[in-house]
């Protein structure tokens, strides 16, 4: 497996990973729009030439097959009703208290390589560029409770969970990592 930035001739990718129901039901719980793909390609490509982080393509070697998603983004916490709440768009945010933004440690895949250790192996790579390289104190992942999955993956990269949360409005689980 290899990582690298997206390029804006990923569209394709992007389209077909977004197209997928089932890849989609924890991210937006809607696939997106090929429209929606160019803007979040340019999103992804802004995060990389602003901050020096984002998203990375993870690619089969052995055939240099695309086969998913992972990186660095940032999602806005706001405390609601007692319990943190997570964003990806600051505009969602409807109560403005205390806004912190979060660096936050995400991935999807094509279903045809779910289980096959391409989440685990490229979170944490992920995870250690984040902690040892960009030196982030520490990295979130935002996980809603029913993907298991996610929550599979967050625990053998050995992010430890720390709370009980709000992800984009669903009951959600706050996993951690430090170094």
């Amino acid at each position: 497996m290899s990582l690298r930035p997206f390029e804006s001739g990923d569209i394709d990718f992007l389209d077909e990973l977004h197209s997928d129901p089932r890849v989609m039901r924890y991210l937006l719980g809607r696939v997106r729009t090929h429209d929606e793909n160019i803007t979040y390609l340019q999103w992804l490509l802004d995060l990389e030439a602003s901050h020096g982080i984002g998203q990375r393509l993870v690619i089969r070697k052995d055939d240099n097959r695309a086969v998913g998603r992972c990186g660095i983004s940032f999602f806005y916490q706001v405390h609601e009703q007692d319990m943190p709440s997570y964003y990806i768009d600051l505009a969602a945010i409807t109560d403005r208290g205390t806004v912190t933004r979060v660096p936050e440690l995400g991935y999807s895949f094509l279903q045809d390589y779910w289980g096959l250790g391409y989440a685990s192996e490229a979170a944490a790579a992920m995870r250690d560029h984040a902690l040892n390289s960009q030196q982030f104190p520490e990295l979130h992942s935002i996980i809603i409770q029913e993907n298991t999955a996610s929550i599979a993956v967050a625990e053998r990269i050995g992010a430890r969970r720390v709370r009980e949360c709000r992800c984009l409005g669903r009951p959600g689980w706050d996993y951690l990592s430090r170094l």
